[in-house]
């Protein structure tokens, strides 16, 4: 008990004389820590962040009017970022466009049952599912109505309305200019847009499909019997396919592809034209394939294990290589005014050992690291320092500070001074 005590205490002196003496990064002036269990920290410039770990952390910075609260993260969450707001709770998500106005869009889900909210149109909906209820723009759609689902259900896209009574076996397309349909699903439909001049059927869906294309930009038809065959002959398009999705070619007038069978083998080899660079693909699935196109060059092997991409613009040259999940490399160079070339990125993860992580404003070393991805604040700020055994940070000016279980050691190094 004597121990624990003292233990406990020279933990918190060394943390406190941390803060004093100001060993912590420059922008940080004061810092206490218990372990990897509590921590408080606060910079010059008004930011503070404490963290009772692995139960509740807060961070907030007036400089950029942003707050983060999280309770047992990753079950729930609270942002605000300025005038927006969201949250999470398990199964409960809510957010506001802007807070500091009552008339602003609001949403509140409680998954899957309840939907409330107010659209940036002002228009405020609620949905309890499946009995009642209206949704604005959701999963793609622009609106949705239901009532006792599946018997009534209501969407539109693109101006198009479709009722289902009930869904998916019978619907029928509110009054529409350009569209014509009929049918009872799965048994049979025939449906006609005059606009874009499309003429599609089915009958015993998914088994015959087939659809007729006219006008002057790429007419032609296309059939498919399922899971036998299938073609598709249009001006710029040709297809045959055996087997769907197994064995298939396809032609346009910008590219060409093989798949013998899918996803194992596939080849997709794209031709420069007016609105397409030249690119590659050869695909032995899971043992390796490779894209190369302009600037671009991507490979993998033993997928997915191994990776590898590389991308070149006018003034960003990246690289990143994988070996999941215990290697991962990322360098970013970028190009200043003047066309001289600099290191802006440099990150290193040898999973579970450490990570390195190197900028021109600051070069940080972790051991240990447990976290496989590289950007994750909830894990940064809530689960992170149970696995941090020691850090380092370095500044341009060449100064080094060290901090060994979580500031019981501490010390700093100058390139001056060596």
């Amino acid at each position: 008990m004597f121990w624990g005590v003292a233990v406990a205490a020279l933990v918190c002196v060394t943390a406190l004389a941390a803060g004093a003496t100001n060993s912590a990064p420059d922008h940080v002036v004061r810092r206490f820590r218990l372990g990897p269990f509590f921590e408080y920290s606060a910079t010059r410039d008004g930011a503070t962040f404490w963290a009772l770990r692995p139960f509740y952390s807060k961070v907030q910075d007036p400089a950029i009017d942003t707050r983060v609260t999280d309770v047992v993260w990753p079950l729930s969450t609270f942002h605000r970022d300025r005038e927006q707001s969201w949250w999470r709770f398990v199964l409960a998500y809510g957010s506001d466009d802007d807070v500091t106005c009552d008339e602003s869009a609001w949403k509140f889900t409680l998954l899957p049952v309840w939907f409330q909210g107010r659209s940036r149109l002002g228009e405020d909906y609620w949905a309890l599912f499946p009995i009642h209820g209206h949704l604005p723009h959701i999963a793609l759609m622009d609106d949705i109505d239901f009532t006792l689902f599946p018997l009534y259900f209501n969407y539109e896209v693109n101006g198009v309305e479709r009722v289902y009574t009930p869904w998916p076996f019978y619907s029928r397309l509110t009054e529409n200019p350009h569209l014509r349909e009929e049918g009872v699903f799965p048994f049979w439909s025939r449906q006609v847009n005059t606009k874009h001049q499309i003429e599609r059927r089915y009958a015993f869906w998914p088994f015959w499909t087939s659809a007729v294309y006219g006008g002057a930009r790429n007419p032609g038809s296309s059939f498919l019997l399922f899971p036998l065959y299938g073609e598709v002959n249009r001006t710029n398009e040709t297809q045959r396919l055996v087997l769907p999705p197994f064995f298939s070619y396809a032609r346009t007038d910008s590219a060409e592809r093989w798949r013998l069978p899918w996803p194992f083998y596939e080849t997709h080899e794209v031709w420069a034209t007016a609105t397409t660079k030249p690119a590659m693909k050869r695909s032995y699935w899971p043992f390796y394939a490779s894209v190369v196109g302009e600037g671009d060059r991507r490979w993998y092997a033993a997928w997915p294990l191994l990776w590898y991409s590389s991308s070149e613009s006018k003034n960003r040259r990246a690289e990143r290589t994988r070996f999941f999940p215990f290697y991962a490399h990322e360098t970013v160079r970028n190009s200043d005014k003047a066309g001289r070339e600099y290191e802006a990125e440099h990150y290193t993860r040898l999973w579970p050992l450490y990570l390195r992580d190197a900028t021109p404003e600051r070069t940080r070393l972790r051991v240990l690291e447990l976290n496989p991805i590289r950007y994750s604040g909830g894990i940064e700020r809530n689960w992170a320092p149970f696995w941090t055994l020691y850090e380092y940070t370095r500044t341009p000016d060449g100064t080094t500070r060290h901090d060994l279980l979580w500031g019981l050691v501490q010390w700093t190094t100058r390139a001056d001074l060596r």
